[in-house]
């Protein structure tokens, strides 16, 4: 589905948007979007981090480690795991969007 955008807002918005370098609307918004992706990318770089340096390992290392010692509860490990692996799947996903993006 193509949203268009009225042609008095374009008009407008291009000569504003050509003093910051940008040739039209579109290439001005897939640069926000990628600013914006890349930001949320590293938020959960971030995150993969501190529980990299917190546990000493990889996810892939700590997720083995937790698959190991089933049976024994450890809520705070397990929450931990439910974070890390949301931050590292979401990058990936993010990741995804951005290499689309940028070969849009």
């Amino acid at each position: 589905m193509e949203t268009l955008i009225d042609s008095k807002f374009t008009e407008n918005t291009e000569a504003i948007i050509s003093q910051f370098g940008f040739k039209n609307l579109k290439s001005f918004i897939k640069n926000q979007a990628l600013l914006m992706l890349m930001a949320k990318i590293e938020k959960f770089e971030a995150e993969n981090k501190r529980f990299e340096a917190k546990y000493h390992s990889s996810f892939d290392d700590f997720k083995k480690s937790m698959e190991e010692i089933s049976g024994v509860e450890d809520f705070e490990k397990e929450d931990d795991y439910l974070d890390w692996r949301f931050a590292v799947e979401a990058k990936e996903r993010l990741n995804k969007q951005r290499m689309e993006l940028e070969n849009a």
